[in-house]
């Protein structure tokens, strides 16, 4: 009777064991490498130091320059769109499948170049607190 004891004592820590064995062999050897991460800086390969960083929070309006505004609806009026039909295979394609429907896209130039307030824009946008600081 305790020899039988023994085997069945026996037999349940192999038991143990075989679990045990084979959980580690199935789950842990599927996970993926860890992968390291070399630190890259955006711009100069010398980091900043952070002894001379000011980690002060500063307030700040949002500028409005008649000149940047001009610019850009300089920039805006001179864009080029794509002919709205072309001919593919003998048959003629419109091209707002590949990409933006160009009937609406002239809309939206138009609006931003005769219709869109920039300085009304600047201005409600300037109502709200904006604030600068660097991140570490």
């Amino acid at each position: 009777m305790a020899l039988s004891r023994l085997n069945r004592i026996i037999a349940v820590v192999i038991l143990i064991f075989a679990i045990i064995y084979g959980w580690k062999c199935l789950f842990e050897a599927r996970r993926p490498p860890c992968y390291t991460i070399d630190v890259k800086y955006f711009g100069s390969n010398i980091p900043t130091s952070s002894d001379n960083e000011d980690f002060s929070i500063k307030p700040f309006k949002i500028p409005f320059e008649r000149s940047q505004v001009d610019d850009m609806v300089n920039r805006v009026s001179k864009t080029r769109f794509y002919e709205p039909q072309i001919l593919i295979d003998n048959n003629l394609v419109n091209k707002s499948t590949y990409g933006f429907n160009r009937q609406t896209i002239e809309m939206v130039r138009d609006y931003l170049i005769n219709t869109y307030d920039w300085k009304k824009t600047v201005q409600e946008l300037n109502t709200f607190d904006h604030y600068k600081t660097n991140i570490a």
